[in-house]
């Protein structure tokens, strides 16, 4: 009875110990489920995907660091409808229901008449073996429509970051149009010098000038659209995180009733998610525990017999007798 008695109390001991371990690892953050940012295929953690910067000149970058709503240099202190504004906006969203946000963010794209330039899902295997995903999106919006989009988008999951700005490129437009027309007078020019001219030479000279000149055109064409095309549709970046729990924080004008909910709410969460660890580490202790157990039963019983063997009246009565012998 005693034996019984002390392998109960060593089990329900190991038990407490190993619950208020877990316990205490959990509130320290730890969780045996993977509860980040899920990584990309490069194996790099992936927070956010900040958006590629575009190689125009600093014309009308703002050098204040506070312009409102993002807007730097000229477009910060009020813009036109004349005005050649490119947007660019970044989001990042974390949601329990990854398959019904990436449904709902290509219908409103489509909704807004956009599209979807281009986009990635990852998958990332937790300590547990459960499957988060992670996705980056880069949509194109037209940008009479970017403001309504953006607001819709927001309903859709838990906005963890978001950033915006707006560059106005008004004046390298113009620099450029400016460009392109001077190319063009000159191509003008030489066409009308190419038909007069006679000798082997000068034809030699006006063709070879003609062709950068052609050369030149093309690739200011091919700017001025690239140019057209960022400034009719905006951009926006957007990552959605699959989590098992939604980030939540304590406002600093929460009153004392709102502040003892989110603890008490915090409270059972930690609760139930220590106890979720808990029974995930039982489950990985059972197998090594019955293997253990079986060993520790058997070998008892190898060492009580042995014992027994050791101390039976048979060998009591022999070494008696032989002391017996040795007096005599």
């Amino acid at each position: 009875m005693r034996t019984k008695k002390k392998v109960f109390i060593g089990i329900g001991a190991f038990l407490v110990i190993m619950f208020v371990s877990v316990f205490v690892y959990t509130l320290l953050g730890g969780t045996l489920q993977k509860n980040k940012t899920i990584t990309s295929n490069s194996g790099r953690d992936s927070a956010v995907t900040s958006p590629p910067q575009m190689s125009l000149p600093d014309y009308g970058k703002s050098e204040e660091a506070g312009s409102p709503t993002g807007v730097t240099g000229n477009a910060a202190q009020g813009t036109t409808n004349q005005d050649k504004i490119i947007g660019t906006y970044s989001m990042n969203f974390e949601t329990l229901d990854f398959p019904k946000m990436i449904i709902d963010v290509t219908g409103l794209v489509t909704k807004y008449t956009g599209y979807i330039q281009s986009s990635s899902i990852y998958n990332n295997t937790s300590n547990d073996g459960k499957l988060y995903k992670y996705a980056t999106y880069v949509l194109r919006i037209p940008k009479d429509k970017i403001i309504a989009f953006n607001a819709e988008l927001k309903n859709f999951a838990n906005v963890t970051t978001e950033s915006s700005s707006l560059e106005n490129v008004t004046k390298y437009y113009r620099d450029t149009e400016a460009r392109l027309a001077t190319l063009e007078a000159q191509q003008k020019r030489l066409n009308e010098l190419y038909a007069q001219a006679k000798e082997i030479a000068d034809i030699i000279t006006i063709e070879t000038r003609l062709n950068e000149i052609i050369y030149q055109i093309e690739m200011i064409k091919g700017e001025l659209q690239y140019l057209d095309e960022s400034i009719a549709y905006s951009t926006v970046y957007v990552n959605i995180q699959e989590v098992s729990k939604l980030t939540t924080g304590e406002s600093i004008q929460a009153s004392l009733g709102e502040r003892l909910q989110l603890a008490l709410k915090q409270s059972a969460e930690l609760f139930k998610e220590s106890m979720i660890n808990f029974l995930i580490l039982l489950i990985y202790v059972i197998p090594f525990a019955i293997v253990i157990g079986i060993l520790a039963f058997f070998g008892m019983k190898i060492f009580r017999r042995l014992r027994r063997k050791a101390i039976s009246p048979k060998n009591t009565d022999k070494s008696i007798d032989k002391g017996d012998e040795h007096k005599n």
